[in-house]
C-alpha cells in the first residue's frame, strides 16, 4: 500500500467522530449510528426510561428514534414482525434543550424559577401542560382531537398552549387548577389513538440542562419519572420514552416511592468491547471512501452489505474484528504480549471506575491517533505492510483523550468540577480518603458555586463521583482513579502511560 493511500485512509479515520462523536449531521446520522441488539427493548411499550453514562449515545438514539422512520432503523426485519401492532407508530419531542424543537419549550431560567417555590405538583401540572401542547401541535390537523381538546379544556387554553408553549405563565395557572379536565382529555387521546391503532410515543431528552440547580433538576426529573410511571399501565397507546443519565437515576436524592419497580421498564445502554469495533467499523465503512471500503472488506466475515439509509452494517464475528486490529496495529502494543494486547488495549484503558465502556471515548482514541499520523506522514511511511496506526501514537491519544473527556464534563455539564481539576492538578494516585475528602471540602467552592454543586458535603461529593465512576474506592480506604481521568485532572500515578516523542 502506497503512502498516498495510507494517508487517505488515516484522514478518512480522523472523521468519523464529530467535536462530541455521535452523529451530528443529518447525513451522517444512519450511516454512523450502529442499532445494537438490546435495542429491542425500545419495541416493547412499557419500556420508557432509556439510561446510559455520559457519551453511551443517548442523544444519537433519541435522534434515530424521532427521524422518519424510527424503529424501522433499530428493528431487524424478525423484530418488526414480532412487534406488528407498532407498524403505525409517532415519536414526538415532550424535552429538548438544544436545536429547533427547544424553542417549544421554556428556558432553563423560567424552570429554575418555578421549581423554587419546591412544589412537587405544580412541576407535575407543568409537565403535563408540555405534553398536551406537543399532541395539539402534532394534531393540529386532526378535527375530532382538536374539538375533543376544546370541549375538555376551553379555546383559549388551546390557543395558549400552541402558540406559547414555552410560557408557562399563560397556562400553568389553568393547569393546577383543572388537573381532572386536562387529565380527561389525555385518557380521551390514548382510547383515540387505540382506536385509530395508532402508538404515540412522547421522547424525552438533555434533562440534565433542565436547571443549573442541581436538586432543582432532581425535582423535575422525578416528577416526569413518577407521572408516566403511574400512566405506564393505564394507557395503552400514549407511551414516553425517556433518555437519562444513569448517574441522575442513581441519585439518591432521586428516589421516590415505587422507583425500585422502575427496573422493568428500563433500559440501560451498554457497550462491550465488539460493539465498539462493530461501531468503528461501521463509521470508517460509510465514510464515503471506496478504498477504505475495499480495505474492510479485504478481512473475511468483517462487513455485511449495505442496508437503506444504514449502509454497510459490520458482523459481530469476534474473530474478524481481532483480525481487523491485528491488520492496522499488529497482534501486540509492543513486540510481544507483555505490552498489550492490540485488541483488548484501547477498550481497557477507556473503561470508567464503575467498569462501563462508552462510544465517545473509544471512537477518539483512534481519531487523535489518525490525526496525528496525517500530521507526521514520515512516521506513516515506515509502517510495516497494510498497517495505518504506531502502538505509541494510540498511547498518545489516550492521554488526549483523558483530557478531552474531563474538559467536555467541566464544559458541558458538570461546571462544578473545575476546581477539582484546579485544587488536584499534580497530585499522585493512589490517594488516602481523608486525604481526598479534604480536596472535596465545600470551602473549596464560592458561596455561587456551591449552588450547583450535587451535594453538601465531601462525603456526599465522593458519593456522586463514584456513581459517575470517576473515581472509586479501594478495599484498602483509599481513592483511585482509572487511566480515562488520570491525565484530564492532572493526576500523576508511577507506572504510569509516557507520552511517545516526536
Amino acid at each position: 500500500m502506497t503512502l498516498e493511500e495510507k494517508l487517505s485512509l488515516l484522514e478518512s479515520m480522523s472523521k468519523i467522530a464529530p467535536e462530541n462523536a455521535s452523529a451530528e449531521d443529518e447525513d451522517n446520522l444512519f450511516a454512523f449510528f450502529l442499532p445494537l441488539r438490546s435495542y429491542i427493548k425500545l419495541a416493547e411499550p412499557k419500556v420508557f426510561l432509556i439510561t446510559g453514562g455520559r457519551g453511551a449515545g443517548k442523544s444519537e438514539l433519541f435522534r434515530v428514534l424521532t427521524s422518519k422512520g424510527g424503529l424501522d432503523h433499530i428493528l431487524s426485519e424478525n423484530d418488526r414482525k414480532r412487534f406488528t401492532k407498532l407498524n403505525d407508530t409517532n415519536f414526538l419531542v415532550g424535552y429538548q434543550a438544544s436545536g429547533i424543537e427547544s424553542k417549544n419549550f421554556p428556558v432553563n431560567t423560567v424552570l429554575s424559577s418555578y421549581a423554587k417555590v419546591q412544589d412537587p405538583e405544580k412541576i407535575t401540572c407543568l409537565w403535563s401542560g408540555l405534553l398536551c401542547a406537543v399532541l395539539l401541535k402534532d394534531f393540529a390537523s386532526d378535527y375530532e382531537l382538536m374539538n375533543s381538546a376544546i370541549d375538555y379544556m376551553g379555546q383559549k387554553l388551546i390557543q395558549d398552549l400552541c402558540g406559547h408553549s414555552n410560557m408557562p405563565e399563560k397556562w400553568l395557572g389553568f393547569m393546577e387548577e383543572n388537573r381532572e379536565k386536562w387529565g380527561a382529555f389525555l385518557d380521551w387521546c390514548d382510547d383515540y389513538f387505540a382506536k385509530k391503532k395508532l402508538h404515540t410515543f412522547i421522547v424525552y431528552d438533555e434533562l440534565d440542562r433542565i436547571c443549573s440547580n442541581y436538586n432543582d433538576l432532581l425535582i423535575y426529573i422525578r416528577s416526569l419519572l413518577s407521572f408516566w410511571f403511574i400512566r405506564n399501565n393505564r394507557w395503552n397507546n400514549l407511551k414516553a420514552k425517556i433518555f437519562l443519565r444513569s448517574d441522575l437515576y442513581n441519585a439518591r436524592a432521586l428516589h421516590f416511592v415505587d422507583s425500585a419497580k422502575m427496573r422493568a421498564y428500563r433500559l440501560e445502554l451498554r457497550w462491550d468491547s465488539l460493539s465498539l469495533y462493530r461501531l468503528l467499523v461501521k463509521r470508517l465503512a460509510n465514510c464515503d471512501n471506496e478504498l477504505m471500503a475495499d480495505y474492510l472488506r479485504s478481512i473475511p466475515l468483517l462487513l455485511n452489505e449495505k442496508k437503506g439509509a444504514l449502509g454497510y452494517i459490520p458482523s459481530d464475528a469476534e474473530d474478524a474484528f481481532k483480525k481487523f486490529i491485528e491488520k492496522i496495529i499488529g497482534p501486540y502494543m509492543g513486540k510481544d504480549p507483555k505490552r498489550g494486547i492490540s485488541y483488548s488495549w484501547v477498550p481497557n484503558h477507556i473503561q470508567d471506575a464503575n467498569g462501563e465502556l462508552s462510544p465517545r471515548p473509544f471512537l477518539k482514541c483512534f481519531v487523535f491517533a489518525a490525526q496525528e499520523l496525517c500530521a507526521h506522514p514520515s512516521e506513516v511511511e515506515r509502517l510495516e505492510e497494510d498497517k495505518l496506526i504506531w502502538p505509541s501514537r494510540l498511547q498518545s491519544a489516550l492521554v488526549e483523550v483523558s483530557k478531552d473527556r474531563v474538559r467536555e464534563l467541566v464544559e458541558d455539564e458538570y461546571a462544578w468540577l473545575s476546581v477539582l481539576v484546579r485544587i488536584l492538578e499534580g497530585q499522585s494516585m493512589l490517594m488516602e480518603r481523608t486525604e481526598f475528602l479534604k480536596y472535596l471540602s465545600i470551602e473549596n467552592w464560592t458561596e455561587e458555586q456551591r449552588e450547583s454543586l450535587p451535594g453538601s458535603s465531601s462525603g456526599e461529593l465522593l458519593e456522586v463521583l463514584i456513581n459517575l465512576g470517576i473515581f472509586q474506592e479501594t478495599g484498602d480506604g483509599r481513592v483511585n482513579t482509572p487511566e480515562i481521568y488520570l491525565h484530564g485532572f492532572g493526576l500523576k500515578r508511577r507506572g504510569g502511560i509516557k507520552r511517545p516523542r516526536g
